[in-house]
C-alpha cells in the first residue's frame, strides 16, 4: 500500500513539474517574441491577453490551420511596428510596409488581421484578442501604423 502510494506521489510530482516548465516555456516564448528591436521605444503593451489565432495554412511547431488556436498573447506597439507573439513566438508583425488591418469588434474585442511571408509565399493570420482599450489599440495602430480600420457601431 505505502508503495502504490509512494509511486503515486512521485508521478504526480514528475507531472507537476513538467507542467510547471512547459508553462514558463511557453512564457518565456511569448515574452521574447514580443521583444522590440534595440532602440525603439515601446509605446503600448500588453502581457497574457487570452487570444484566438487562426492562420491560412499550418506552421511547423506553431498554430494549425482549419482550428481554433486559443492560448495567451502578448501585444508590443512602437511607433515602427505591433507585434503579436504566443507561446508558438511572433505569430504577426504589422509595420507601414505591412499595415494590415486593426479593428475593435466590440467592448474589450480587438481582431489583428495581416500576412506572414513564408518561403511558400505569404500567409493570412487573424489574431482576436480580449484586451481592456482595444479601441484605443485600434485608433493608436491606424494613427502610427497606417492600419485599417473598420468602425463598428458599438
Amino acid at each position: 500500500m505505502t508503495t502504490m502510494l509512494t509511486s503515486a506521489l512521485i508521478s504526480l510530482g514528475i507531472f507537476s513539474t513538467f507542467g510547471g516548465g512547459l508553462s514558463l516555456y511557453r512564457r518565456f516564448r511569448r515574452q521574447s517574441g514580443a521583444r522590440l528591436p534595440d532602440g525603439e521605444p515601446l509605446v503600448r503593451q500588453v502581457r497574457g491577453a487570452s487570444a484566438r489565432v487562426f492562420v491560412e495554412r499550418d506552421v511547423l511547431g506553431g498554430p494549425k490551420s482549419m482550428s481554433i488556436n486559443s492560448t495567451r498573447a502578448d501585444l508590443s506597439m512602437s511607433d515602427a511596428r505591433l507585434v503579436v507573439s504566443t507561446h508558438h513566438g511572433r505569430v504577426l508583425e504589422l509595420t507601414r510596409d505591412q499595415p494590415g488591418s486593426v479593428r475593435c469588434t466590440g467592448p474589450r474585442r480587438l481582431v489583428i488581421e495581416g500576412a506572414r511571408q513564408r518561403a511558400d509565399g505569404p500567409m493570412s493570420v487573424r489574431a482576436e484578442l480580449i484586451v481592456d482599450d482595444a479601441e484605443r489599440w485600434a485608433q493608436e495602430a491606424a494613427a502610427r501604423l497606417g492600419a485599417r480600420q473598420i468602425a463598428l457601431a458599438l
